[in-house]
């Protein structure tokens, strides 16, 4: 019996094998023919070989670059339970094919390696019937050497960085190319879905990037019964629409000589770039009525009427489920839903937007129990959120607007292509402005990212008669912009030389975080434990450990919860040492304490301290020191050449403001020269900076202090801008003489 098993298993194992050698066949047969099919015979523009002298100080430079798509759909008969029957196939083939003259090593190693999903296959198979949704990857690439010679890449020497049976992902490594040389190379990919077709794209082109283009083409090819979309952002032309002998739609755009994308420091690239982004999709009878196109139709400029529409139905409807767990954790703070009315309605929102951060961000899986400090990163779906709280919100009686905004890194509202576009806060008026934004775990009640900040924004007012779920547009409304001295970062540095080796430095460091500032740190130096707790508390629960801990049942959780804070906990010091790397651009030699002030959950400022010895700021010179004393308020970046003039304008992060209270000890014995190279003052209409130094005889003290007054600023005010940039960087170079006195 044993012997006729192994025998079974034995073919099993041969059928298997050749079925993955006969794969393995296909796949190098199709890959030849596609590498036949873009080099044998080639466009003009990717045969040139040399480009213009004036380049030739580029890092590299595009020769030439096109993306082509052709969709098509046909019927095939398959045979199921219920007999034969054709179902419909929708093929897309993709193809990204790029010429490029590698100029240095910096564009060298961008184009040293080529990484692609080789295989992803989610076909099913329900009955006897198997449902198709595969997609296959080939690349090819060659490089030509100065002499003309060409070298075609090895694909077969590709490594598969995943290499699951319906999973393969791959990185080929161009192991000849030099400077120097030019890289041809491209990706075509191939799928093939079976009774649905998913929406492809939005596939987006910038008119221009990091190296200057030659020649650039977008081209589609389209079955008869797709649908397709596309915008022309900031001053892209309008690509050209044909058909062809079999109706298919086809669109196509050809641009030459474009320019290297000037800056992208301070900029917004779907506000500031040209660019085409496309969507298409092969309409089928379900989805004629889901989608807001239809078959054989081209769309192109503004889309967002009929989002709106889409947006003010979703908002009318039950579509989205809502979430009440915010609103009984709510009724239960005060009481019960009795009590609710009692309440005045800033203190009722406020907790019902807290009980929303505490459910939304720390309903942990008790079956996956992650709380890693990745957790602190989580975005909410504002779209989603901002209906959940409209819904809670007419339900208590509160009168509000849902916002719905573009942020200032995205699209404009006038080119959203999708409802996922656009973002949602909820806007409330009683005497005063309130805001609710569905952000992250950090964001505060009345609090308005930065990134909304300043755009227009477009309202829907509901309907406050619970019988009516009505949602009416108000028209547009631009968000307020939080000023500087609301966007702050106050260090106080208390610096020491160590008494066992004068060229270490002790620094006793205290960091103040308010307003947009303190996002990102937060999120980086908490633990989610404590954020768990400080919510809970604020809407009158339990920590997570202990409200489980009140269930005999649950005891087996309280121990894993409590061993992975305690374990998340052991971390907590690496994540200062990071923080501290980020701000001095190096490493700490030791930390030897570290702590957070306040944690900022519910107040305006986030504080932390640190303790810790730094290296390299302090050169003996005889018996005397020099420190780098404007090292000691952290890494500055230098405006390069490169970015020194401009024409875009300049989407500042956030107005802001940052101030800098250093102490450095005076040793025994020393005096101190310098101190005249750290006095600096600059005040124009972007902002300020002023910088001052005095000494005693126990302590040199430097007080810096810089100011950026708004989130943008039109181009001609760059030069202004670099007045304060050029000032702290210099400042920051500066350097103190520790003299031994005789």
């Amino acid at each position: 019996m044993r012997t006729k098993f192994l025998f079974i298993a034995a073919i099993l194992c041969i059928v298997i094998n050749a079925s993955a050698q006969k794969d393995e066949a296909e796949y190098k047969q199709r890959s030849q023919d596609i590498q036949s099919e873009l080099w044998s015979n080639p466009a003009k523009e990717f045969a040139v070989k040399a480009i213009p002298s004036t380049m030739d100080s580029e890092s590299a430079v595009i020769i030439a670059t096109s993306f082509d798509v052709v969709n098509s759909a046909k019927m095939k008969m398959k045979f199921g339970a219920l007999g034969f029957g054709s179902v419909q196939r929708v093929f897309y083939q993709t193809t990204f094919h790029e010429r490029v003259k590698i100029n240095d090593k910096a564009a060298l190693e961008d184009y040293s390696t080529i990484e692609y999903q080789k295989k992803l296959d989610k076909s099913v198979s329900v009955a006897l019937i198997k449902v198709y949704n595969k997609t296959t990857t080939y690349i090819g690439a060659k490089i030509i050497k100065p002499d003309g010679k060409e070298i075609v890449v090895n694909t077969d020497e590709e490594v598969l960085t995943k290499d699951e049976t319906k999973n393969k992902a791959g990185k080929l490594a161009i192991s000849d190319l030099q400077v120097g040389d030019i890289l041809d190379y491209y990706i075509r990919i191939e799928q093939m879905q079976e009774l649905n077709s998913d929406m492809q794209g939005p596939y987006t082109f910038f008119l221009g990037g990091e190296y200057p283009i030659l020649y650039q083409s977008i081209k589609l090819q389209l079955d008869e019964k797709s649908g397709v979309e596309y915008i022309t952002g900031n001053g892209a032309p309008a690509m050209k629409e044909m058909r062809d002998d079999d109706d298919n739609i086809i669109l196509f755009s050809e641009q030459r000589n474009l320019p290297k994308i000037q800056s992208s420091l301070f900029t917004s690239s779907y506000r500031q770039y040209p660019y085409i982004s496309i969507q298409y999709m092969f309409i089928t009878k379900g989805a004629d009525a889901s989608t807001h196109f239809s078959k054989g139709e081209v769309k192109h400029g503004f889309l967002s009427d009929a989002l709106l529409d889409q947006f003010q139905k979703i908002l009318q409807s039950n579509a989205v489920p809502v979430n009440y767990s915010a609103y009984i954790k709510t009724a239960n703070y005060f009481g019960g839903e009795k009590h609710l009315k009692d309440q005045s309605q800033d203190t009722l929102v406020k907790t019902l937007y807290n009980a929303w951060r505490l459910t939304t961000f720390c309903d942990f899986s008790t079956t996956n129990i992650d709380i890693t400090n990745d957790n602190n990163y989580a975005q909410a779906n504002s779209l989603i959120c901002a209906i959940s709280m409209s819904r809670m919100l007419r339900t208590l009686g509160i009168d509000h607007e849902i916002v719905l905004l573009c942020p200032r890194n995205s699209n404009k509202l006038k080119d959203v292509m999708n409802l996922g576009d656009f973002e949602a806060m909820i806007h409330l008026k009683n005497g005063k402005d309130y805001w609710l934004a569905f952000n992250d775990i950090v964001t505060q009640f009345n609090e308005i990212p930065a990134r909304f900040q300043g755009e227009d924004a477009l309202t829907f007012r509901p309907d406050m008669d619970a019988k009516n779920l009505e949602y009416n547009p108000m028209g547009k409304q631009k968000i307020p912009v939080a000023s500087a001295d609301k966007n702050t970062e106050t260090e106080n540095i208390n610096v020491a030389f160590n008494s066992s080796n004068m060229q270490q430095l002790q620094i006793d460091r205290s960091t103040t975080l308010s307003g947009a500032t303190r996002h990102y740190t937060q999120k980086e130096l908490l633990m989610m434990e404590d954020m768990q707790a400080d919510l809970a508390t604020s809407v009158n629960e339990k920590k997570l450990t202990d409200r489980l801990a009140d269930d005999k049942k649950q005891q087996k959780l309280v121990t894993e919860f409590s061993a992975a804070f305690a374990k998340e906990k052991t971390n907590q010091k690496s994540y200062f040492e990071d923080e501290i790397k980020e701000q001095y651009d190096q490493s700490a030699k030791d930390v030897s304490s570290y702590e957070v002030k306040d944690a900022g959950m519910f107040s305006s400022n986030f504080m932390y301290h640190t303790n810790f010895t730094m290296d390299n700021y302090v050169k003996k010179a005889g018996n005397n020191y020099i420190i780098e004393a404007g090292k000691l308020l952290g890494s500055v970046t230098k405006i390069e050449e490169k970015d020194r003039t401009r024409t875009l304008d300049v989407y500042m992060p956030y107005a802001r403001t940052y101030t800098y209270n250093i102490s450095l000890a005076l040793p025994a014995g020393y005096k101190v020269k310098g101190l005249e190279n750290f006095n600096k003052n600059v005040s124009n209409e972007t902002g300020s900076l002023t910088s001052t130094a005095t000494a005693d005889a126990a302590a040199v003290h430097i007080t810096i202090k810089q100011q950026f007054l708004k989130n943008f600023e039109v181009a001609a005010s760059w030069p202004k801008l670099l007045e304060l940039m050029d000032g702290l960087y210099d400042v920051s170079n500066q350097k103190l003489l520790f003299e031994k006195s005789n």
